[in-house]
């Protein structure tokens, strides 16, 4: 895999993942950015050092920060933790938004084992304040295969913390399943599935992107293709 590079420096290499490629190896031994990364660096004589700074998960599609060395890799870790990460995403999930903008404040907990995060109460032991603020982009009514129809809304998502599964967790708990989430969908795997497949997203995949990024005083963007099919859409 040729990864997507859309920036490069002395420090850090930022690309454009797809949607259901692995940010980092597992047992599968799928294809991974960290790997594509090694072997591009190794190709051009350089250090093969690759730290991971900003995690995606494997359906998820969009801009990812990779640090070219270990001091590189602790000055992004320490400019993270001073919130100069801006992040913007943009996600397509079913139904209607009750306001056009608004932000969600919520507890999480991470289930490890089964690799999913709950809501929970603010003081169960492990729980972790999750904010994000939401914007309505657009809305798209899909006909299923049944005949009827479902709308769907585009949101302009700003993640203000960042927690496992952070932004599938939340909108999911409140009836807003993101297209393609059969994890998070409950009894609606299979619409949202269907929903997915309509909007053109691969098999596995989810409708969200991390598509705007600032990096120390920079400014980064990449769109997913499922933001071009609504008709209104504000940047």
């Amino acid at each position: 895999m040729k990864p997507d590079i859309i920036f490069e420096n002395d420090e850090m290499i930022i690309c454009n993942k797809k949607a259901g490629v692995l940010a980092q190896s597992d047992r599968s031994f799928d294809v991974d950015m960290v790997s594509a990364l090694m072997t591009y660096r190794r190709r051009k004589g350089e250090d093969v050092y690759i730290g991971v700074i900003n995690r995606l998960d494997r359906p998820v599609s969009g801009l990812m920060v990779f640090a070219k060395s270990a001091e590189a890799a602790a000055k992004l870790n320490a400019l993270m933790q001073k919130d100069t990460f801006n992040k913007t995403y943009m996600a397509v999930v079913a139904g209607c938004l009750k306001e056009q903008e608004g932000s969600f404040t919520d507890y999480l907990i991470k289930n490890g084992r089964e690799n999913i995060s709950q809501i929970a109460g603010k003081d169960k032991p492990g729980a972790k304040k999750a904010v994000l603020k939401y914007e309505l982009a657009g809305t798209k009514n899909i006909q299923l295969n049944d005949g009827t129809n479902r709308t769907v809304s585009l949101v302009k998502i700003h993640l203000i913390t960042g927690r496992h599964h952070q932004i599938r967790v939340q909108f999911a708990s409140r009836d807003l399943v993101l297209a393609g989430d059969v994890k998070y969908a409950g009894n609606h795997a299979e619409q949202t599935r269907e929903i997915a497949e309509k909007l053109g997203i691969r098999r596995n995949c989810i409708a969200l992107c991390a598509c705007a990024l600032d990096v120390d005083g920079k400014h980064f963007e990449a769109e997913a293709d499922f933001v071009k099919q609504f008709e209104y859409y504000r940047p």
